[in-house]
């Protein structure tokens, strides 16, 4: 007999697709799973990229970060790594370890996650609903972007990797 881990409702949760889904950057991201979801212990969601999708150079000091890439090709650069990864490949990024990460291929599709939850609201909080048929929205500023991280236990590095 199974029963539910203290804290976690008993009971599933159904995210339709673009249900939850912002203009990040170049990017989509759909907001899959929420820390308020799952009493903290995950976020999720699922990343839909251009080539030359980047984020700058950063550190976790609160969570562990996991990608699933789903299709595509994704750089990351973990620590002194680069990790060259394709549709199946998983890549963790632990917390207190700096990465970055750059899509090389024309599209990609990765799973994103970050343990604890929480990190995920990032992306709620700067970006901008997909309206079906309206463009793109413009990014965030990169000072908004800053201190957002900051508030979350993020450090900005140094700049975002580059298309060789």
């Amino acid at each position: 007999m199974q029963t539910a881990a203290s804290g976690i409702r008993a009971q599933a949760t159904y995210v339709p697709a673009g249900a939850n889904e912002v203009w990040w950057l170049d990017s989509t991201v759909d907001v899959k799973l929420t820390a308020a979801q799952t009493d903290g212990h995950v976020g999720m969601w699922f990343w839909v990229a251009q080539r030359g999708a980047t984020a700058p150079l950063h550190v976790h000091h609160r969570e562990d970060e996991q990608f699933l890439v789903v299709d595509g090709e994704v750089r990351f650069i973990v620590g002194d790594q680069r990790l060259d990864a394709h549709a199946g490949d998983l890549v963790f990024l632990p917390r207190e370890v700096p990465h970055a990460y750059l899509v090389t291929s024309e599209t990609a599709r990765a799973v994103g996650s970050a343990t604890p939850g929480g990190f995920e609201s990032y992306f709620a909080e700067l970006g901008t609903p997909v309206e079906p048929g309206a463009p793109a929205a413009a990014p965030p500023s990169i000072e908004a972007m800053a201190a957002a991280a900051a508030r979350r236990g993020i450090d900005v590095l140094g700049p975002p990797p580059t298309l060789e």
